[in-house]
């Protein structure tokens, strides 16, 4: 049997650093990643991998910082010359990550509904709509010889992140009292996206995909789950909510905390369920683990 090989673009980001550290599990699965920040890739040769695996692009939290212009270079432009190479080269999926926002962003506290794949995108910024667009270009690449997989990902963590996820478990640790909010979130634990991911390119799958944990997650409940599963006390209270409802007209951060942006999880069992290799109360140990 052939080696499965696997050409990740992007070198240095977490999604990528996730992957190439989860497959090295698998001696039997070739995995090279490349930078796409130059023009190098152009001149990388793309012949006898069976999948290309995108991770590259400008993230949501540069929105302040990228220009229109530079949004849709990384996160629409890049993807398609990248598929269009790999395509021409023989390579049989292409895997890009999308995400979430392209439906926009958290719905205001005490609302939201629950994502479908009959829910119409409605990006509420330059970051979706970038990814939009890469997503509405790449489909356009595929036919049966050649395998689009889109992966429209919720937020992605675990005890090494570094973004607003390493605030609540910091939060969670430091402090015993948290707002008591009901709000449902979808989340995946990095080593479940890199198994979906693998899987698709074992599979040569094509499509959407919107992996997430076998649960809803809820802010409150998270923050008091890392708490007691670090020996932490926590209390829960409804005490805030009155002032976080009046500033989360006037603060995105707050809503991007409390609010909701959920996939049903119907829309989610891709292959069984059987990329979900780490639960979510495994995950919650291990989030404890690494201080």
């Amino acid at each position: 049997m052939m080696k499965l090989r696997i050409i990740v673009i992007g070198k240095n980001g977490f999604i990528s650093r996730c992957f190439q550290d989860y497959m090295k599990r698998y001696p039997d699965i070739e995995v090279t990643a490349i930078s796409a920040r130059n023009e190098k890739w152009k001149y990388y040769d793309f012949h006898g991998y069976d999948a290309v695996y995108n991770t590259t692009g400008l993230a949501h939290d540069d929105a302040r910082k990228g220009s229109r212009e530079q949004f849709m270079e990384l996160n629409a432009i890049l993807p398609a010359e990248l598929a269009k190479k790999a395509k021409a080269e023989g390579v049989r999926t292409f895997i890009n990550m999308s995400s979430l926002i392209i439906y926009g962003e958290m719905s205001e506290l005490g609302s939201g509904e629950l994502i479908t794949g009959k829910t119409v995108p409605t990006p509420a910024g330059i970051y979706g709509e970038s990814k939009l667009a890469g997503e509405t270009v790449l489909n356009e690449l595929a036919d049966e010889r050649f395998s689009i997989a889109i992966i429209r990902s919720p937020l992605v963590y675990n005890e090494y992140a570094i973004d607003n996820f390493l605030k609540l478990k910091k939060f969670a640790l430091a402090y015993p009292i948290f707002p008591k909010m009901n709000n449902e979130r979808s989340m995946i634990y990095s080593d479940n996206l890199c198994e979906l991911v693998k899987l698709i390119a074992e599979n040569k799958s094509s499509g959407y995909f919107y992996p997430q944990q076998e649960v809803h997650i809820c802010t409150s409940k998270l923050v008091k789950d890392i708490a007691t599963a670090a020996g932490k006390p926590m209390l829960l209270t409804k005490v805030f909510n009155y002032i976080l409802y009046l500033l989360s007209k006037k603060m995105l951060l707050i809503r991007k905390v409390f609010g909701s942006l959920a996939v049903d999880l119907d829309e989610s069992n891709h292959f069984e369920g059987k990329y979900r290799v780490v639960s979510y109360e495994e995950s919650i140990n291990r989030l404890t683990k690494v201080k």
